[in-house]
């Protein structure tokens, strides 16, 4: 009888340990333990930072390079006459404030310089791209390199006779430089200003150069790069990047073929939504007031259809117009509970709009704004909305309600799961059906096929920030956190925190968007694009 006693005590220990090792492994979260350049590509996570200051400017063998004071390094390509992804911290550079650029030609000098190399002097030292090793690492060497400079006769040449046929390499001071003629909605203001069509004043910056096909480069203060060519002397200028912004959403119009851009300010100009016609490889901006219509650049989220652009703002939810380019803002005077949209999600042909005091709807043709007849939720934030078949579920501080259209009514909806319902902020159904919910509490998720909850309340552990959207792809389940991009693999029950360890700009991530082989994270730092689906990488 001892011996059956100390047999079942000694299994009731042995079930005990087992159910605690099957609970903390399944709510471990990895994070990098391996050498991130023979782990990733580089260009597995492209970055598109705010790039409108431009700090230096060089000519390599194929590319024009520009430093610039946030948003890393861009790349024209000279040959194909395009712009190639910027270098950034999520290519291997230690920072996206680039001071100098130089495209090293020469290996001689006291300072081990390698030739056809990229040198970059960042505020955080001086880094090195190799195209043979094809990554960025810090360069063992306390001094940048010298630009390249033009043929001596070619400079001789041109002093005799000064026509703006500057030679190659050559780096003219402003008062060298012809009167341009600028390009449509901007005005060129002789020796170094140009006035853009609000009438600011940007200037050049003391970089420019020449490239081997005779166009000059120039830097601005704020419009990204300028560009003439000696043979018509006209000032182009090239945005290829987002404002100053950090971005909050994305939205793909595959009518257009169109990506729109929104966030929050950086308190520097230009800043406001951005729209990359990708046909094109051109960006446009749309900033407040300049357009009569859009009152507010700070959006929160961005959904559309096949007529309009819905942008959800701090002070109301702005409608553009596909067809005429109109813009028209909605707020409290239009019957919307509040000014401050936190999300929009569609039913059906209706817009549903969630704010910090309760929900509203818009019904085509899209003109007005909709108030619930069942007031629960009159003055409680409504964090994230999801839809599934004819039934709204909206996540709130106090649960998740479900809101039937229909009938205009609201039920709470009562979880089954180890993870308290409140402190609810965000939630999404998958397309088996799968309703995942997430807060501060952990992550947990209901299975309507198997009637199961499944709790992970450890998350919590790891996750110390706000979880801001749950996105699917297959067989995953993807959270954008204060502290990084969360994956978790269904089929192996295995967790993943991707940071800027991984090649993520900044560890904030508000918004995942996907298109089927690569994420669209819109994070603090930058629109981030990760090539998350390789053959053969383990994490």
């Amino acid at each position: 009888m001892r011996k059956m006693m100390a047999l079942n005590k000694y299994s009731l220990i042995l079930t005990m340990l087992c159910c605690l090792m099957a609970i903390s492994t399944s709510q471990v979260i990895n994070t990098k333990v391996f050498d991130r350049f023979t782990h990733y590509d580089i260009d597995d996570w492209i970055t598109y930072a705010p790039a409108t200051h431009i700090t230096s400017i060089d000519v390599g063998e194929d590319y024009v390079y520009f430093g610039t004071i946030s948003g890393g390094i861009l790349r024209y390509h000279i040959y194909d006459k395009e712009w190639d992804y910027p270098y950034t911290t999520s290519n291997g550079l230690r920072s996206n404030h680039i001071r100098q650029v130089v495209y090293s030609y020469t290996n001689n000098g006291p300072k081990n310089w390698q030739s056809h190399v990229i040198y970059a002097l960042t505020d955080k030292g001086i880094d090195i791209y190799n195209p043979a090793y094809d990554y960025w690492q810090p360069a063992f060497v306390d001094q940048m390199p010298p630009h390249r400079q033009p043929d001596a006769y070619d400079v001789a040449d041109y002093r005799k006779r000064p026509n703006f046929r500057f030679p190659n390499y050559y780096r003219p001071v402003n008062s060298e430089l012809p009167d341009f003629f600028a390009e449509r909605k901007y005005m060129f203001r002789p020796p170094d200003e140009i006035l853009d069509e609000e009438n600011r004043i940007f200037q050049f910056t003391h970089t420019r150069v020449v490239d081997f096909f005779r166009r000059l480069w120039i830097g601005t203060n704020g419009l990204g790069v300028a560009s003439s060519n000696a043979g018509d002397l006209t000032l182009n200028i090239h945005q290829q990047s987002i404002t100053n912004i950090a971005p909050r959403d994305s939205y793909y119009d595959a009518d257009e073929n169109t990506l729109w851009i929104g966030g929050h300010s950086l308190n520097r100009v230009p800043d406001g939504v951005i729209r990359w016609n990708m046909d094109k490889n051109s960006w446009h901006k749309y900033e407040a007031p300049f357009y009569t219509g859009l009152y507010n650049n700070e959006v929160n989220v961005i959904t559309g259809n096949e007529r309009f652009i819905f942008f959800g703002t701090e002070y109301g939810l702005t409608r553009y117009s596909k067809k005429n380019g109109g813009w028209r803002t909605f707020t409290r005077g239009e019957q919307l509970e509040s000014d401050l949209i936190l999300d929009l999600q569609w039913l059906g042909n209706r817009l549903f709009i969630a704010t910090d005091e309760g929900f509203n709807w818009m019904e085509p043709p899209y003109k007005y704004v909709v108030c619930p007849r069942d007031r629960q939720l009159g003055i409680t934030p409504v964090y994230r909305m999801a839809a599934a078949d004819s039934v709204l579920f909206l996540a709130t501080r106090n649960g998740v309600y479900k809101f039937n259209p229909e009938t205009e009514q609201f039920s709470f909806f009562q979880t089954r799961s180890a993870v308290l319902d409140v402190g609810i902020s965000t939630m999404n159904i998958s397309k088996e059906g799968e309703i995942w919910i997430a807060g501060k509490y952990g992550v947990m998720y209901y299975s309507p096929a198997e009637d199961k909850w499944e709790s992970f309340a450890n998350i919590g552990h790891y996750i110390y920030g706000r979880i801001h959207d749950i996105h699917f792809t297959k067989g995953h389940v993807w959270f954008a956190t204060d502290d990084g991009l969360l994956k978790y693999v269904k089929r192996k029950n295995h967790w993943y925190l991707y940071t800027t360890e991984d090649g993520l700009p900044t560890n904030q991530v508000f918004r995942i968007d996907s298109d089927g082989k690569d994420l669209w994270l819109s994070t603090s730092g930058g629109l981030t694009i990760f090539r998350w689906k390789k053959k053969g990488r383990i994490e």
